[in-house]
């Protein structure tokens, strides 16, 4: 069967468009949609289920460009099928406020199921909509045959993310998985045999993938049957599809020029010329309009009659779960991991919302759910994930099943929290509710020594917009920092977390620490000699020196600050009510590095951190030889006492 010519016409509206926009934004990357439009029409016209009119409807497929840099390709079969994107929008392609950024961004654009473009992470985010769709299946009985679709590239398969998400897929044997490897040969620095020369099909293999090969890639009727085959197995899919970069471009194809770069008014005339499209730019004839009007309309019909939406089963009712555990008695020496274990526990044990687990940690960060069973390739319908050590792919994951509606939560040390950096700052980006539970959060974690001991973690996690980065001091705070998160929904949550015991310091009928920041000891009305700031496990050191204080007539107030983000939400009268602007004399306690606090601590005030490696050594040993100590902290204040 070959392909007539209005086919032609839809696929070559699809390349134009691409041409178009990215000629007129004068950057972007116009060679991978110009091979890849066949593949993209008839995935669209065969296979994917959607409705463009309905674009968050709960049966649809998804479809995810991991090679987020062919964005103009995905912006072209999405305003072709009716999604909400005008031809005025194409044309602000990469412009100031658009919805047509240079990479997909979710929330922003209707049709964009996950915000992608650092390579890998779309790859990780559909295993984890796919592990969501599961889960789904799981808690409602009822069989569900959608399909996780996803693009991705050869640099997508460089990115070590893409190889621990793949690997777990295989592990969990994901039918529901279909993706397309986009094997051009061709990377930004030229050919990819340069740094890329492992043969993919037997990789994918190796880890339990279907591998579908040699695949041509301007052949419609051969990528619909691919698709089909893919379809039958009974473990994730990948397609790989032989293309041109750059497709139709007389001079550039095939090579690295077409990949990054505009094409250039006189090759985009070429190009035209040489696939016989007599359009002006962004203009689409009216038969190929009514060609994917008619076949939406077609798709839509037989979905809403024979796919009736399913019932959002998922409970978010969490104030009772955490009232009850405000009511017990807290250990009086407990670590805010076992503190967060409770929490988690609770909060699983009564809502089918959270789902999650660790980067093979699970005893040590307190992520394992007792009252359930861990998830595997013939039983989902537990909560624990075991993650191997892939932190990477555990957070490209954790925001897949975040896109899917769940609540995730992943698990690892603090310090390991930069192998997954890039999945953190997309889940802020994409304002996903994902918690991260980072444990061992300091050098008191001891005889681990410097390579586990997190120093400038705690402080850098800050530094990410719409993150709220949470260290509670004790059990309580612990508490009503998971309170805040889970109002938040539009934010991410990180969770800095002690191993090591700590004292139960505040009343958690009074305590203000859903406000980020408040008095903690000393009365707030009154003003005092000093303020003693703290986080963690140093709000108890600084209670101590207040005592030592009171003893030598020196008064004082504990301000314990669990996070930052949300003491910045609250009013300036509130703010100055805690840390008053006319008392300067001010010490700041933090077991990590000191930048970023004279914001709190002004030009008066004297930072007590580590702003070096630590030592391996039992861990009280530790944090008294780096100055972690009540003794130190009288010192400076006695310091800014005499100036």
């Amino acid at each position: 069967m070959t392909i007539n010519d209005i086919e032609k016409k839809c696929i070559n509206a699809i390349r134009f468009l691409s041409i178009d926009m990215v000629q007129k934004a004068n950057s972007g990357h116009p060679g991978a949609p110009m091979s890849l439009a066949p593949l993209s029409f008839v995935l669209w016209r065969d296979h994917l289920r959607f409705n463009p009119n309905k674009p968050k409807w709960s049966n649809r497929d998804k479809f995810i460009l991991s090679a987020g840099h062919a964005s103009a390709l995905l912006y072209s079969i999405l305003h072709l099928t009716g999604y909400k994107i005008s031809i005025n929008d194409i044309k602000n392609f990469r412009q100031y406020e658009s919805i047509t950024p240079g990479h997909p961004e979710y929330g922003l654009t209707d049709g964009v199921e996950a915000t992608t473009g650092p390579l890998g992470q779309g790859f990780a985010n559909g295993v984890g909509m796919a592990i969501a769709l599961k889960r789904k299946e799981s808690i409602s009985e009822e069989s569900n045959d959608n399909i996780i679709y996803s693009i991705v590239s050869d640099g997508d398969l460089m990115e070590g993310i893409s190889s621990e998400a793949a690997s777990i897929a295989g592990t969990l044997k994901l039918d529901n998985i279909i993706y397309f490897y986009d094997s051009n040969n061709i990377s930004i620095e030229g050919s990819t045999d340069l740094a890329f020369k492992e043969n993919v099909s037997q990789r994918f293999q190796s880890y339990g993938w279907n591998v579908i090969e040699n695949i041509e890639g301007e052949d419609i009727n051969k990528i619909s049957k691919s698709i089909d085959l893919a379809k039958e197995s009974d473990l994730p899919s990948i397609i790989i599809l032989n293309t041109k970069i750059g497709h139709g471009s007389p001079n550039k194809s095939g090579t690295e020029k077409a990949h990054g770069e505009a094409l250039g008014e006189g090759e985009v005339e070429l190009t035209r010329k040489e696939l016989n499209w007599t359009y002006d730019p962004f203009e689409i004839p009216d038969d190929v309009y009514k060609y994917f009007e008619d076949f939406v309309n077609k798709k839509i019909s037989e979905y809403e009659d024979g796919h009736p939406s399913s019932i959002n089963l998922l409970n978010s009712d969490f104030s009772k779960s955490l009232e009850e555990l405000k009511s017990l008695t807290a250990s009086e020496n407990i670590s805010t991991r076992d503190s967060s274990g409770i929490v988690l526990n609770k909060l699983s044990e009564d809502s089918n919302l959270f789902i999650g687990g660790s980067a093979d940690l699970a005893g040590s960060t307190k992520t394992y759910i007792n009252s359930s069973t861990s998830i595997n390739s013939s039983d989902y319908s537990g909560v624990n994930m075991h993650y191997g050590v892939r932190e990477h792919a555990m957070g490209g994951i954790s925001n897949g099943l975040a896109l899917s509606g769940f609540i995730p939560f992943a698990g690892t040390f603090l310090i390991f929290s930069d192998y997954m950096r890039n999945s953190i700052r997309l889940s802020a980006l994409s304002e996903l509710q994902v918690l991260y539970i980072l444990t061992h959060d300091s050098i008191g974690l001891g005889e681990d020594g410097p390579t586990h001991q997190p120093i400038s973690q705690l402080m850098s996690l800050r530094l990410i917009p719409n993150l709220l980065v949470f260290r509670p001091a004790d059990y309580f705070e612990t508490i009503k920092c998971f309170e805040e998160s889970l109002k938040n929904t539009n934010k991410p949550s990180v969770f800095a977390l002690t191993r090591q015991g700590v004292p139960t310091l505040t009343n958690n009928a009074t305590s203000e620490s859903n406000k980020g920041g408040y008095v903690l000891s000393g009365n707030p009305e009154e003003t005092q000699d000093i303020i003693l700031i703290g986080t963690g496990s140093e709000v108890q050191l600084c209670i101590e020196a207040q005592k030592e204080l009171n003893k030598i007539n020196i008064t004082s107030r504990v301000v314990s600050m669990p996070c930052w983000e949300l003491f910045e939400m609250q009013s300036d009268e509130y703010k100055n009510k805690v840390l008053p602007a006319g008392m300067k004399k001010r010490v700041s306690v933090e077991a990590g590095a000191t930048l970023g606090w004279q914001k709190y601590i002004g030009d008066n005030g004297i930072s007590i951190g580590i702003d070096e490696f630590g030592s391996s050594a039992p861990g009280n040993i530790v944090l008294e030889k780096k100055g972690f100590s009540v003794e130190n902290i009288l010192s400076a204040c006695k310091k800014i006492l005499e100036r």
